[in-house]
């Protein structure tokens, strides 16, 4: 039988630590905004590198924690019911992206894409409904409320820059 550690995280959500067959520890994260988290933590005398290998009951245990069935965030539920077909995605900025730099107005998320910066997640703290004089930084994660089908453009936009304005 798999051993499966469950740790409340107040104000975040639950922390699922199992171990593999391997020693390994492997973390979920689940936020109470139903995002997930996967963290490895191998052996400190192994290759950085290491690959997690789970057996057959390990990944449908990993899995059920995944998939929410174990836990689902009643938050979730209820901002499922209101978003409908909208969505919320997570947009990491990487060093050397075009949006660094440019300011939530500049970035023309909203034009290019229809979606909206409703937060940006920072080392220092969030700032919630950012000002669209606000820079955008190398290492930022903007919350974006969209509909489903964006997420590829704003990926694009992301790696590619906004295109010219022409007006």
């Amino acid at each position: 039988m798999i051993e499966v550690r469950e740790t409340r995280l107040p104000g975040v959500g639950k922390k699922f630590t199992m171990r593999t067959h391997r020693g390994e520890d492997v973390c979920a994260v689940v936020h109470i905004d139903g995002r997930r988290e996967l963290y490895h933590r191998p052996d400190p005398d192994e290759d950085s590198d290491a690959v997690i290998v789970l057996t057959d009951e390990e990944a449908h245990e990993l899995g059920s924690i995944l998939g929410g069935v174990v836990y689902r965030p009643e938050l979730l539920e209820h901002l499922e019911v209101a978003l409908s077909d909208l969505a919320i995605e997570w947009i990491d900025i990487p060093d050397g992206s075009p949006l660094v730099g440019l300011t939530v107005a500049t970035c023309r998320i909203r034009t290019t894409t229809g979606g909206t910066i409703i937060a940006i997640i920072r080392p220092e703290g969030a700032l919630a409904m950012p000002h669209p004089d606000e820079g955008i930084r190398a290492g930022d994660t903007l919350v974006v409320i969209t509909t489903p089908h964006t997420f590829p453009a704003l990926q694009r936009l992301v790696s590619e820059g906004p295109a010219p304005d022409v007006s």
